[in-house]
């Protein structure tokens, strides 16, 4: 952990509150805070403590809520004798909090045993040491989904203060008037590809991953890495499948899209080595590492859902498997990640969308569920793939959901971005479509979401009929710490 510059978020860090003095533990190594210290994980902008310690708390709230890309912070102002948490607009870095405990931190597993509650993203918390007052919460959201603020500072519940420093990332334009134009597909690519330089600034290793499912979304994503690194540098495609054996992963619908994308990517980058690498996941091993790690890494997330998607990334980013081109074991030693995640968010991907148009028939009203499916984005994920990719010791990105990505997107004319009237597979995410179509990949499947994609629901669930919000048997913990 940097304390007099935040640069990356060190999982083994704890804060603890004890009578209003503020402890920090360090790998097992537990100390007084007797001056002003930081602990920053940004992956877009650095943040030097130096910059807050002479401002007011006005000034501190207004420059981290003014942060790009994803962030989470924990501040401490000995000259004001107060703490700053926070996280991102759309909560993409962890921080968990025990108010039994009076600790929090970011946490690759919790510290110890107690209910453990993800602190809200899009907003900075300002509260004293003592906790014996109602904190303020300075947020980017007039309010939060169901069962997020409830939890949060429960003997004394926060007053609230709604900040516009985000809005062009989540207000989506009703406008309509526009198509889809082979200019702006390129002008997405372009802005995608800035924005994973920016991600990949600092990143100086000899293989980069992308979790590739073969869908729209990871094919471009894999085009933007190329366009951003180095080209001696390794570009790996991991491709996760759920099944009793190597055919039938094989059989996976994701496996035979990633072949299919690997392909295009080598015919349009003939210089540039991708490797193919197959993870095929037995039931053994999945019920072995779901125990012994993934379900400490989800928690405080607990449902049918988060199971899913938890094991799919855990061994997608541990990426130990066969490379595709001669089947011999293989693992990346790759630490950065980079996600197609906020495409369905972005374009209208999911099939609620589709849904609703085809019964109002109103284009822009699927701009509205856009909007709102961006404004509850925080409540979802992030926070926990980013706690299973710590205990990898690996880091995640997602360039889709960069600022500058966002905030253009959300510009355009809701007909320059999709078009429902079209069958599936062609109108949702039309415009990254067309990007994927102009750089030569396929671009034409249908979504499927990765734990179908995978067969990890299948495995896991059998034939039973679950709803992804159920309780998940998988990821309950004893405690027993």
């Amino acid at each position: 952990m940097f304390s007099k510059m935040g640069k990356v978020t060190d999982y083994n860090t704890w804060w603890f509150l004890n009578h209003g003095v503020v402890h920090v533990e360090i790998d097992g190594v537990v100390r007084y805070v007797l001056e002003d210290m930081l602990d920053f994980s940004g992956t877009t902008t650095d943040l030097d403590i130096k910059d807050l310690q002479s401002d007011s708390v006005e000034q501190i709230v207004e420059r981290i809520l003014n942060i790009e890309g994803a962030w989470s912070i924990v501040y401490y102002s000995r000259k004001l004798d107060k703490l700053f948490i926070g996280r991102d607009v759309f909560g993409r870095q962890s921080m968990v909090f025990n108010f039994h405990l009076k600790a929090f931190g970011c946490r690759s597993q919790r510290k110890c045993a107690g209910e453990w509650v993800e602190i809200p993203f899009g907003q900075v918390t300002v509260f004293d040491p003592m906790m014996d007052q109602s904190p303020t919460v300075y947020s980017y959201f007039e309010s939060y989904p169901e069962g997020i603020m409830e939890k949060y500072f429960p003997k004394h519940p926060p007053k609230h203060v709604f900040v516009h420093n985000k809005d062009p990332l989540l207000n989506v334009s009703r406008a309509i008037g526009g198509r889809v134009e082979v200019s702006n597909a390129k002008l997405l690519f372009e802005k995608v590809t800035d924005a994973t330089k920016v991600l990949l600034r600092n990143y100086n290793k000899s293989h980069v991953v992308v979790c590739l499912s073969g869908g729209v979304d990871s094919t471009f994503i894999a085009h933007a890495v190329h366009a951003s690194v180095d080209s001696d540098m390794t570009i790996d495609l991991v491709n996760v499948a759920f099944g009793s054996g190597k055919k039938e992963c094989e059989k996976a619908p994701d496996r035979s899209r990633a072949r299919k994308a690997l392909e295009s990517l080598r015919v349009a980058y003939p210089n540039r080595k991708f490797r193919l690498i197959l993870v095929n996941v037995d039931k053994k091993t999945l019920e072995q590492h779901r125990t012994e790690s993934i379900a400490l890494a989800a928690e405080p997330a607990v449902t049918v859902l988060d199971d899913s998607l938890s094991c799919v990334l855990w061994f997608a980013l541990r990426a130990e498997g066969v490379d595709s081109d001669n089947m011999n074991p293989v693992t990346s030693p790759a630490t950065t990640c980079l996600l197609g995640s906020g495409a369905d968010e972005l374009l209208a991907g999911y099939a609620r969308h589709r849904t609703r148009f085809e019964k109002e028939k109103i284009p822009r009203n699927i701009a509205e569920e856009c909007e709102n499916e961006l404004r509850r984005l925080g409540s979802r994920n992030g926070g926990r793939d980013a706690r299973v990719a710590s205990q990898l010791n690996k880091t995640i990105m997602s360039p889709l959901l960069e600022d500058t990505v966002v905030s253009w997107l959300n510009s355009l004319p809701v007909d320059a971005k999709w078009n429902l009237a079209l069958k599936r597979g062609v109108g949702e995410k039309q415009l990254l479509r067309e990007a994927v179509k102009m750089l030569g990949s396929p671009y034409d499947a249908p979504k499927q979401a990765m734990q179908f994609g995978s067969r990890m629901a299948k495995m896991s669930n059998g034939s039973k009929t679950i709803k992804g919000s159920d309780k998940s048997p998988h990821l309950a913990i004893e405690d027993n710490l």
